[in-house]
């Protein structure tokens, strides 16, 4: 007898699309011109802070930037835009993803 073992719910991933702009793509040890674009599977209800969180886990360049306060409970370091909306509302950053996302972080607009 054969037994066919799946995945459980808690094993279970989506994909998302992380694309990284301009400049940051350094924090990601990428360097050049052309873009740079990733996909990354992430657990069913991760936030997009929590992704941030993974990213800045996996690549410390961009965690030590990122989060240099480790007592930070907001995100100022880069804009990041969600299926090609701003999000510019903190709260926005507790938002769930979901598989085929795009997450898009480029770096923030300042001046007036």
């Amino acid at each position: 007898m054969q037994l066919t073992v799946g995945k459980t719910k808690s094993e279970a991933t989506i994909k998302v699309t992380i694309e990284v702009m301009s400049w940051l793509k350094e924090d990601f040890g990428h360097e050049g011109w052309d873009k740079l674009v990733f996909e990354e599977a992430i657990s069913p209800r991760t936030s997009i802070m929590g992704l941030l969180h993974l990213m800045a886990d996996k690549y410390p360049k961009f965690g030590h930037k990122a989060f240099a306060d480790s007592r930070q409970d907001f995100f100022d370091y880069c804009a990041v835009i969600l299926n090609g909306s701003f999000l510019s509302a903190p709260t926005a950053l507790n938002t769930e993803l979901k598989e085929g996302d795009n997450i898009k972080l480029t770096p923030g607009f300042y001046g007036g």
